[in-house]
């Protein structure tokens, strides 16, 4: 019986990807589930064995018409040209005895030929630009790739030497881009961008390899990246931005133009001075964008080296004079902040600013105790979110009064998920351990007394889901957890 290729990609489904990958031989459509498994995804970054093999198998176009998504770390170019000047100068004249003497039994180590012989192969790749060739060739000959990752810093020897076979890949079909990448590497190969009319993505890293004097900063920033952007105006969707170190973006985002078609924006903000440059930048880009924008994600980083934690005062001004720039009406549907180092005060800032209009928020990163979720609930309530139906919240110590204060903040939520640290039977207790991980469970009885007492008739929540962590850890009792809340919160029964 012959199954229709549905069936058999459903099958796939259920099996780890190397083992679909291992069964082409099974039929004629299990060869082509197991040849999109084995190459819908392609990775260059050590020349090895399996990217030579991966060079020469891409060559046919039967092959290289599979490939998805592509990584690319050209660090090899340089190991590899660190190894050809190290390699002893009898490779050669080894690897010409094979073909001298036919016995292969004079050749007692053919292991140590092999290595000779891949050496040979690898120099051969690298003498008069063989290797960027080779690379251009097979990249450009990848034409349905969608989803692009290059990661390009340091390398200062090898200077430009892998743009061309970057650029290669720079086509149509590409909707999603990822770049790690030195400020002044931008340069060239972000000259090329044109050639992704249809890129509805961008995750950009920046980083600084401190090679260019500090005055050419801003010059590289307005004449090369901000234009570089400015082409895919027509097409980008998605423009995530995060910096290795504070630096001064005010004259990129004043040089970047407006983009009709933004509507996810993703910033981490330095928390060390001066953040993302002067405030004017960033406030009057997102204000220019408040009419497109519907999905905002805020973060903080501290990845520079300073050795001493900025205060969280000095990014909660620096994110308050952005906001003061904001002069219209965001019309956000769902802002996510990562607590891990975004200060609680700037969330409630944002969320004052930017919440009238959201249906779903996120804030986790860290543990937010019970006034502390008050103030970021009160923020929105006083920026009359009415239409907020999704919140994921943590994590927080549950607590009947922390319930109290969620059904009268957010009576028209649908959708609540807690990120549980612990659990308490009243607010102000504090968390009992025993054994060094579990919770006495006194306090878990504690708190399903008390909520046994207590029912939610008007509110509308439908949905109500706890967990240990980010990850989705269930908590001890988890059965009991939902008929509880199915008891106390009527509507939550109703939606089963």
């Amino acid at each position: 019986m012959i199954f229709p290729p549905e069936i058999w990609l459903q099958v796939a489904d259920y099996l780890p990807p190397l083992v679909v990958a291992d069964l082409y031989s099974v039929n004629s459509q299990w060869f082509d589930i197991a040849m999109n498994a084995r190459y819908s995804q392609i990775s260059f970054a050590f020349l090895n064995r399996a990217m030579l093999r991966d060079l020469t198998r891409l060559k046919d176009p039967a092959v290289a018409r599979r490939v998805r998504t592509l990584h690319v770390h050209p660090y090899f170019v340089k190991e590899v040209l660190e190894k050809v000047h190290e390699a002893p100068p009898s490779t050669s004249h080894a690897h010409s005895l094979r073909g001298k003497f036919k016995l292969t039994g004079l050749f007692r180590d053919h292991g140590h030929l092999k290595r000779l012989a891949r050496c040979a192969r690898t120099s051969a790749l690298l003498e008069s630009g063989n290797l960027v060739r080779t690379m251009v060739e097979v990249i450009s000959g990848l034409p349905y790739v969608t989803d692009y990752h290059i990661a390009w810093s340091g390398l200062h020897s090898i200077h430009d030497l892998p743009v061309p076979f970057l650029t290669a890949a720079f086509r149509p079909s590409v909707l999603q881009l990822t770049l790690e990448i030195s400020l002044e590497k931008a340069v060239d190969l972000l000259s090329h961008t044109a050639a992704l009319e249809n890129l509805e993505e961008l995750d950009l890293f920046l980083r600084l390899d401190h090679v260019l004097p500090a005055e050419l900063i801003p010059a590289i920033l307005v004449d090369h990246l901000a234009p570089a952007i400015n082409r895919l105006h027509s097409s980008l969707q998605k423009f995530s931005l995060r910096l290795c170190e504070p630096l001064d973006m005010s004259p990129f985002f004043d040089s970047l133009r407006y983009m009709p078609f933004l509507d996810h924006l993703a910033i981490s903000i330095p928390i060390a001075r001066p953040h993302l440059g002067h405030p004017s930048g960033f406030g009057q880009f997102l204000n220019r964008h408040r009419r497109s924008l519907r999905h905002l994600v805020l973060r903080a980083t501290e990845l520079n080296g300073d050795g001493l934690t900025p205060t969280e005062d000095l990014l909660s001004e620096w994110i308050n004079d952005a906001l003061s720039f904001v002069t219209g009406s965001v019309k956000l549907r769902s802002l996510e902040a990562s607590l891990t180092l975004f200060p609680v005060e700037a969330a409630a800032m944002c969320l004052g600013r930017l919440s009238r209009t959201l249906t779903s928020l996120t804030l986790t990163g860290r543990h937010l105790p019970y006034d502390r979720v008050d103030e970021l609930l009160s923020a929105v309530r006083r920026a009359g979110a009415g239409r907020l139906n999704s919140l994921r919240l943590g994590a927080v110590t549950l607590s009947p009064e922390l319930i109290d204060l969620l059904a009268e903040k957010l009576p028209s939520l649908k959708r609540l998920e807690l990120l549980v640290k612990d659990v308490v039977g009243c607010e102000g207790d504090l968390p009992l351990y025993y054994g060094g991980s579990e919770q006495d469970d006194s306090q878990i009885g504690n708190f399903f007394m008390e909520m046994e007492q207590r029912r939610y008739l008007d509110w509308g929540l439908r949905s109500i889901s706890l967990s240990r962590s980010s990850f989705p850890y269930r908590l001890q009792y988890a059965t009991d957890y939902r008929e509880l809340f199915m008891d106390c919160i009527p509507s939550t029964a109703r939606a089963v």
